[in-house]
């Protein structure tokens, strides 16, 4: 694109004609969202601790096997980030549904792969194929939704699939992590696979003829949103990094699981909470605190590397919880700020943002932990977060708070 229409295209579905299914297919979508996040949200954690037993158990103390583990979870971002760069295309070539049945499928498929894998390359190169599938389901999925809603319900249907897209989180994380240090990486990597597959199943029933398209936004709105989504990226990023590192770091399954149920839970209740305390207050004002709130989770994992257990799961769910309110907080910015219209827009950097945060948060840390350690590599991230929060609440900065 050239500078007079350089911007990010905001997806929005075309709808087939009705058949009078719209609950039915509201249903069906939401069943295969859960099951592709299932996929997504066990796989998580359990592949970079997979990657740090092919190095040896390397990534533990650092070095390149750092660097392999966090490249697992680049990879598979990377991969999803440039899957969406694509997405006009993909709209041109395939319907929402088969995008998202092929992207399950993705997901699916090489998952059980992971079993048979003696090197990091196979690894990552599942890995990408994986992120491919996920992008796919996202962009897809959370598109479709507004022509399966059906009328006057896409505020409701919204809330049901951040919940079927959120739920996962709370027993697939920390489930999986528990699961294969107490049984069998192998079991993990099945179920999830099944999980997948099943998911590409159940999405058979959707309707076939829905396409995406995609509405420009202007370079000048979207540098309106460039400091929220900029300081919500750099929560992404921790959140990355730590459930990339924590099964790896962590002193015991069971207080790894733990504290990854914590975090998870607690996204998932901040977000929800950041919503009604947004709609008081106004848009804005929750994303700098939010992000103190994750540094602050940060430096307390920091400590806990040589403190009591407990200190562990305190840091993972202060983290949570402030990653959790910077995604609704910044998602509503990114919406609002860029106008009627261009909500698509917002909201497909918004899904960018979160995915390259995620990935580049978990290779920022594998690249310096080698040099400065764990604990101190975490408090360098927290301390790096906490900053741009200051920054974000100076007076005149123009960038995070507004009047809602």
């Amino acid at each position: 694109m050239d500078e007079r229409t350089e911007a990010w295209a905001g997806a929005t579905a075309i709808p087939a004609p009705r058949r009078g299914h719209g609950t039915r297919d509201l249903r069906v979508l939401l069943a295969v969202t859960f099951l592709a996040f299932i996929n997504y949200a066990a796989l998580l954690a359990v592949v970079p601790l997979w990657a740090s037993r092919l190095g040896g158990g390397r990534g533990v103390d650092g070095g390149p096997g750092s660097i392999a583990v966090g490249a697992t979870t680049g990879a598979m971002m990377a991969a999803t980030v440039l899957t969406q760069l694509g997405l006009p295309r993909l709209f041109r070539m395939l319907p929402l549904r088969t995008m998202l049945m092929l992207g399950a499928a993705l997901l699916g498929l090489p998952a059980p792969l992971y079993a048979v894998t003696d090197a990091i390359a196979p690894v990552l190169v599942i890995t990408v194929v994986r992120g491919v599938g996920f992008a796919l389901v996202v962009v897809a999925g959370s598109t479709l939704l507004a022509d399966v809603a059906g009328r006057g319900r896409l505020a409701s249907a919204s809330s049901f699939y951040g919940a079927a897209a959120a739920l996962p989180n709370l027993a697939a994380l920390a489930g999986g992590v528990w699961v294969a240090h107490t049984w069998s990486f192998d079991i993990v990597f099945v179920t999830a696979g099944a999980a997948g597959v099943l998911a590409a199943i159940v999405a058979c029933p959707l309707p076939k003829g829905i396409r995406g398209t995609f509405h420009l936004a202007s370079v000048a709105r979207l540098r309106t949103i460039a400091g929220p989504v900029g300081l919500f990226l750099l929560t992404a990023g921790a959140f990355g990094a730590v459930t990339t590192f924590l099964p790896v770091t962590g002193p015991e399954a069971g207080t790894t699981a733990v504290a990854l149920l914590g975090a998870s839970a607690a996204l998932i209740a901040a977000r929800l909470g950041a919503g009604a305390i947004g709609d008081r207050i106004g848009t804005g004002r929750v994303l700098a605190p939010a992000a103190g709130l994750g540094a602050l989770g940060a430096a307390t994992l920091a400590l806990s590397l040589e403190g009591p257990e407990w200190t562990l799961v305190l840091g993972a769910t202060l983290l949570g919880a402030g990653f959790g309110a910077a995604q609704n907080d910044s998602f509503v910015i990114a919406v609002q700020r860029l106008g009627a219209g261009h909500g698509g827009t917002g909201a497909t950097i918004w899904n960018i943002a979160y995915d390259g945060g995620l990935g580049l948060g978990a290779m920022g840390l594998g690249l310096v932990v080698g040099h400065l350690g764990y604990a101190q590599a975490f408090i360098a991230l927290g301390s790096g977060i906490a900053f741009c929060a200051l920054l974000a609440l100076r007076p005149g900065a123009g960038g995070v708070l507004t009047r809602g």
